[in-house]
């Protein structure tokens, strides 16, 4: 519980000290402090974080009955949206009802299953990633897109239902040769 509130406080306090910092050493040491927090945050919320990994502005489902994620290393998350249970069942499934009160802590069963997402992967703006889903090593998934079934390794995934369009290695071939003929845009 204290360690809860001293990340929080910390984080408060670091967001906006960054903004009068004018050293680049101090701001990448407080940026490591932030990604630390960022971490600390997550493993109160059942997500592994892999080496390496950084997830930004993502909402991962929680619930006290236990929603699990299981991310990679080396591995992106930005402004996406993970949810570890499904609680629909509960509307056509009167086993799943076991308060009368929809309002009461514990009224309701959910369906739970984590996410596992691989290596070396990128999931885009606004992704929905549903309960189940394992996303293999070197993916790319584009923003908006939604997962709603496994995704292989080595390919890059688009759309809703998320589906294939290459294999990753036309991605980053088509990406050497911008950086190659167009480095300003990076």
């Amino acid at each position: 519980m204290l360690k809860t509130i001293y990340w929080k406080l910390l984080l408060l306090f670091l967001r906006y000290f960054n903004l009068f910092i004018k050293s680049e050493k101090l701001k990448n040491r407080v940026a490591k402090k932030q990604y630390e927090g960022m971490r600390f945050k997550l493993s109160k919320q059942n997500v592994k974080l892999g080496k390496n990994s950084i997830v930004y502005n993502t909402k991962f489902s929680f619930s006290s009955k236990g929603d699990h994620f299981y991310i990679g290393n080396n591995t992106t998350i930005t402004g996406a949206t993970l949810l570890g249970h499904d609680a629909s069942p509960s509307v056509f499934l009167d086993d799943l009802v076991l308060k009368p009160d929809v309002w009461a802590v514990g009224s309701r069963k959910s369906f739970r299953d984590p996410i596992h997402i691989g290596d070396n992967v990128f999931v885009g703006h606004g992704c929905i990633i549903l309960p189940g889903v394992v996303i293999g090593d070197n993916t790319i998934v584009a923003a908006g897109s939604v997962v709603t079934k496994n995704l292989d390794s080595d390919s890059v995934y688009v759309g809703n239902p998320a589906r294939k369009i290459k294999h990753i290695d036309n991605y980053i071939q088509k990406y050497k040769s911008i950086l190659s003929d167009s480095p300003e845009k990076f």
